[in-house]
């Protein structure tokens, strides 16, 4: 903020560029960090060494301009910190099968122009994770899984069961017991049932991309991540909501189906939706500022989801999302800004009369 005088009175002019809280962005980023490690561990565990070896190269690749702009400076900053979530996420967002040269030079061509070429903003206004991951999917569109479906697979009441049984997603050995176990105990209770097989998406959906896989362990994540107040509740819950009605209302119209019988689950856990929702969603800066904007932001990202990724199964629809959503948030912030100088202008007038 900066200090005017009118009249001998002390104001202050806003400045609705993203600030940093020199207090609390080193606990915020490291909060980041720490959600995303059991994640990371799952990869260990499973031996998704591919996976882990992306992770590391765009690690690299957008830790390397900062680091020199620090040697250049002499001075330490944060922003390292940030480049190295914006890596780990980077490489969550990438098939395993992607080329590690590719992703390398592709990461660093993106954090060096957005460094370059917007200082004064510091390109907060759109994640460098989106673009990298969308230029990617353009060049190497064919490392990215493709799913083929039969014809009229979604006009089925449970999409997500077929796929289950056609192969689509893996089946653990646990499955059986812990299915049993929850409908005996946990279901049985409301008269439902889940059938064999949704145990296993939660856990390991064994997609290509890491992002896609640990559904269990992002809910976690998200519970750690509002609990710390790092990030809010209200943004994803509006969202995740808006879009999972449309997709149960909504979906069955376009494919035959029966109006109500959408697959929200298939929709939540096959395409990054979880994921992308608490880890993209409010990244830096590209969250408006007012209640009544995050509102309305949460609610047209949620209406884009549908667009974008449809009914799930999707490699590339919840980056688009994110990618339109950061667009709207930059028209929504600047009607904010309009009106908080009406209202400042308004406050001055009112203190002078």
């Amino acid at each position: 903020m900066n200090e005017i005088n009118i009249q001998n009175k002390s104001y202050k002019k806003v400045n609705l560029s993203p600030f940093v809280n020199k207090n609390s962005t080193f606990r915020t980023y490291l909060f980041i960090l720490i959600s995303l490690l059991p994640h990371i561990v799952m990869l260990f565990v499973t031996k998704s060494f591919s996976s882990l070896n992306l992770i590391l190269v765009s690690i690299i690749a957008c830790v390397l301009p900062e680091t020199f702009s620090l040697i250049k400076k002499e001075k330490i900053s944060l922003t390292l910190f940030k480049c190295f979530i914006n890596g780990i996420l980077i490489g969550f967002f990438l098939p395993q099968n992607y080329s590690a040269f590719s992703v390398f030079f592709i990461t660093l061509l993106v954090l060096v122009v957005l460094k370059n070429c917007f200082k004064k903003v510091n390109y907060s206004w759109i994640s460098p994770v989106v673009l990298v991951v969308l230029i990617c999917w353009f060049i190497g569109q064919i490392n990215f899984p493709v799913f083929v479906f039969e014809n009229g697979i979604f006009s089925s009441k449970n999409p997500s069961l077929s796929l289950i049984q056609d192969g689509v997603f893996t089946v653990y050995p646990f499955d059986d017991s812990v299915t049993s176990f929850l409908n005996n105990t946990v279901f049985s209770l409301f008269g439902i049932s889940i059938p064999q097989g949704y145990a296993s998406i939660f856990w390991d959906s064994g997609s290509l991309i890491p992002a896609f896989r640990f559904n269990l362990l992002t809910i976690l994540s998200s519970i750690f991540l509002v609990s710390c107040n790092v990030i809010s509740f209200t943004i994803p819950f509006i969202y995740l909501t808006t879009y999972l009605l449309f997709v149960k209302i909504a979906s069955p119209v376009f494919f035959g189906g029966v109006i109500f019988q959408g697959d929200m689950l298939l929709a939540l856990l096959s395409s990054g939706t979880l994921f992308s929702a608490f880890f993209l969603l409010q990244y830096f800066g590209t969250v408006p500022l007012s209640l009544k904007g995050q509102i309305f932001y949460s609610f047209v990202g949620g209406i884009f989801a549908f667009v974008f990724v449809g009914c799930g199964i999707n490699s590339i629809g919840s980056i688009i999302t994110i990618l339109f959503l950061e667009i709207t948030s930059t028209i929504i912030q600047y009607f904010e800004s309009k009106s908080l100088k009406l209202k400042l202008q308004n406050a001055l007038r009112k203190e002078n009369a």
